[in-house]
């Protein structure tokens, strides 16, 4: 993921919140607004580096395949992308 350093999570008010650390003046963007769930993929890609290295620790956590992991890491970013976050594809 590019900018791994640019994104930040912090967790405020019992939420967590995505911030961009490379904004600049007028054009600021909100932070984004994530679930438990999507904090977890979160901290777990910074962490592993990999799409499926995050898929399996989900499978172990969640109990789910490894194929539902990966596809739910997949939507996950895909919604990041649309809300206008630089992620770099694997």
């Amino acid at each position: 993921m590019d900018g791994e350093e640019r994104y930040q999570l912090r967790k405020a008010a019992g939420l967590y919140w995505l911030l961009d650390m490379e904004q600049d003046g007028a054009k600021r963007r909100e932070p984004v607004v994530l679930n438990e769930s999507g904090a977890y993929i979160w901290e777990q890609y910074r962490r592993l580096g990999s799409e499926m290295s995050v898929a399996e620790a989900l499978s172990r956590e969640f109990g789910i395949s490894v194929q539902e992991g990966l596809a739910d890491i997949r939507s996950f970013f895909q919604q990041l992308r649309e809300q206008g976050l630089v992620l770099r594809e694997e």
